[in-house]
């Protein structure tokens, strides 16, 4: 996060979900024994969020000092599945939403350890910034006052101290021996998946890699790795079967080409070659095999083949990321079922299935296959007393429609 302000004016179209940063005053007062006392008697059932309500607060409290501690009192209930010390951080809006989580930013740290001072460039809240002081001494750089502030408050929440520098992330240049950076995904206000679009950009983020060499680089999930005009291992992470992030690591802090990562398990699948992403040939659905779906980061950092061959699996179609095999797996990148029938796809058909396996609850998963499951379920109307999934996908151009029960994890 670099050069926009919040008074920039937006064009039409761009994003104008609420951008206002507490002021570094206001969080000064929010971490006074009067700001956390006004948030915890909030907090505890006294809100601001009804006429009558904010009219109390405002007969004790100025109108700005009401809504700083409401907003973070909102926040805190929002972020508190992220953090599990939300009840005593400060966040802003924005600075929650691009926000690392608590388990995805204590698993990057990791890394870090070993290598001397960090700085985290464009900390905002300090997400990463709270991990990172666990294993190493932290400078945080954020061209917003009020989040480096923020960044050092959260960062002392979670036991940890890190200096803070107001500054610009792309010129800054901290005596460190390892640097994270986040660039801001959305600096014209709509959020971006293409590193070139960020801030910094691309170009700047190269200048960073060859100054500091050990480099990890926050992108979006749906970022294009082949873009990056450095050597990285590029790492999917996820976290409860949801794909959270990707990073770029370089130099020391690399340790392979590309890897997918599941979390809280910390189990890993990863490749040293671009050589090693191929797939092994399709295998036969039939009723009574194992079927398994790779975990989400799996399927971003296109690592189904090799995850396939590792657990002498195969793919149902040389296209479509659900893998067979004849023994039981046991791996938290993979979700296992066990086939109970396959049909080709026809909503009379389905029907007939779920009727003959006297299916009343039913979770439906598509892949390749057009339909929202939502949609789909309403069409089906299953009525039976049993549970099961149903698995929509395609075998070359013909879909199918497969039956099966979740195997227990």
């Amino acid at each position: 996060m670099r050069h926009h302000s919040d008074e920039k004016p937006r064009s039409a179209g761009s994003w104008v979900r609420e951008q206002r940063l507490p002021s570094v005053e206001e969080l000064a007062w929010l971490r006074s024994v009067a700001g956390v006392a006004c948030c915890r008697e909030m907090a505890a059932g006294r809100g601001a969020d009804t006429p009558a309500a904010i009219a109390y607060w405002r007969e004790r409290l100025d109108p700005h000092l009401v809504t700083a501690a409401w907003s973070q009192v909102v926040l805190r209930r929002a972020a508190a599945g992220r953090f599990s010390r939300a009840a005593d951080m400060l966040f802003d809006r924005v600075g929650l939403e691009q926000t690392t989580d608590e388990v995805v930013a204590g698993h990057k740290a990791k890394r870090f350890a070993g290598l001397g001072p960090v700085a985290d460039l464009c900390c905002g809240i300090g997400g990463d910034a709270l991990a990172l002081a666990a294993v190493a001494n932290v400078t945080v750089v954020d061209w917003s006052a009020p989040r480096v502030a923020m960044a050092e408050h959260n960062a002392r929440v979670y036991g940890g101290e890190v200096l803070g520098l107001v500054a610009d992330a792309a010129v800054a240049r901290p005596e460190v021996g390892a640097v994270h950076v986040d660039p801001d995904r959305r600096p014209q206000g709509l959020r971006r998946h293409e590193p070139e679009l960020g801030s910094p950009n691309l170009a700047e983020v190269a200048n960073l890699v060859r100054h500091y060499t050990n480099v990890a680089v926050k992108l979006s999930p749906g970022a294009d790795s082949e873009a990056l005009p450095f050597d990285a291992e590029v790492e999917l992470i996820s976290h409860h079967g949801e794909c959270k992030q990707a990073v770029a690591w370089t130099g020391r802090l690399a340790g392979c080409y590309r890897r997918a990562t599941a979390l809280p398990s910390g189990e890993t699948v990863g490749v040293d070659s671009p050589d090693d992403l191929t797939w092994p040939s399709p295998g036969e659905i039939a009723a009574g095999r194992l079927l398994y779906e790779p975990d989400a980061a799996v399927v971003r950092a296109h690592l189904v083949g090799p995850l396939a061959r590792q657990y002498e699996l195969a793919p149902v179609d040389p296209l479509i990321a659900y893998l067979v095999g004849d023994r039981e797996v046991r791996s938290s990148l993979l979700a296992g079922f066990r086939i109970l029938e396959v049909i080709p796809w026809s909503t009379v058909s389905a029907r007939k299935l779920l009727h003959r396996h006297d299916v009343g609850r039913l979770e439906i998963k598509t892949r390749g296959f057009a339909g929202r499951p939502e949609d789909l379920l309403r069409k089906l109307r299953p009525k039976g007393q049993t549970s099961a999934a149903l698995l929509l996908t395609r075998l070359g151009d013909r879909p199918v429609g497969i039956l099966a029960q979740r195997l227990r994890a």
